[in-house]
């Protein structure tokens, strides 16, 4: 099976960095990302095999978090999501999460997105053997 590889899109660099380092040391796989515009060449050059997306809901450019999934799951409709945000208002105007999505409000623990990552990728198939 192939190593399970996780998509963080942030816009702020420090937390950016810390969740790059904090999935790391949990075995993840990491590819980052600082806006939704960045994902979009990434998608075009043909990098585009992920187990999990975590973005940011709110970033500079043409794509938010939200436009960024639904171009994700374009190419693999089942990706898990995890979306974060400092509004957590926006969660409810988003509506629902569905099945293979979570949502993370700001400030969270480093800790606490591993664990919603692993619930995720656990719920999506893809186990700890995996990586």
């Amino acid at each position: 099976m192939p190593d399970v590889r996780i998509l963080v899109v942030e816009d702020e660099p420090l937390i950016r960095l810390i969740l790059a380092e904090e999935l790391t040391e949990a075995g993840f796989d990491v590819c980052l990302a600082a806006s939704g515009d960045e994902v979009t060449a990434l998608l075009a050059s043909g990098e585009s095999t992920f187990s999990l997306l975590i973005t940011d809901i709110h970033m500079p450019g043409q794509h938010d978090g939200v436009a960024v999934a639904r171009l994700m799951r374009r190419q693999d409709p089942l990706l898990p999501v995890l979306y974060t945000s400092g509004r957590p208002d926006i969660f409810s105007q988003i509506g629902p999460p569905g099945a293979n999505d979570a949502f993370l409000a700001k400030p969270f623990l480093p800790s606490e997105l591993v664990r919603v990552a692993r619930r995720l990728l656990h719920q999506n198939g893809a186990s700890d053997e995996e990586r």
